[in-house]
């Protein structure tokens, strides 16, 4: 038994590490997002926010970075993901 807790804890940590969303992937999101929104978004600062918001969102709604990446499609017609261009556009104006 004393062997067995140490292994169940290695899986324990391994699977929950690689469940959640890792600094790479949330860096590759942010640096893609920032780009793209630095484009339509008027000032990096406009951009930086909407970029917050939906990552935000989409970490609250996918815990894990996997599902996120399954439904991908989805994303692009979230409402709540949507919600974040909305604001970021009234206060451009």
């Amino acid at each position: 038994m004393k062997k067995l807790l140490p292994l169940l804890l290695l899986v324990m940590l391994t699977v929950s590490c690689r469940e959640t969303w890792t600094e790479g992937t949330k860096n590759s999101f942010y640096d893609a997002c920032t780009e793209e929104a630095n484009h339509w978004s008027g000032t990096p600062e406009r951009a930086k926010t909407y970029c917050d918001c939906v990552l935000g969102k989409m970490m609250a709604k996918y815990p894990h970075e996997i599902d996120a990446l399954e439904h991908i499609d989805s994303l692009a017609k979230d409402p709540d993901l949507i919600g974040c261009k909305d604001e970021i556009m009234k206060t451009a104006k």
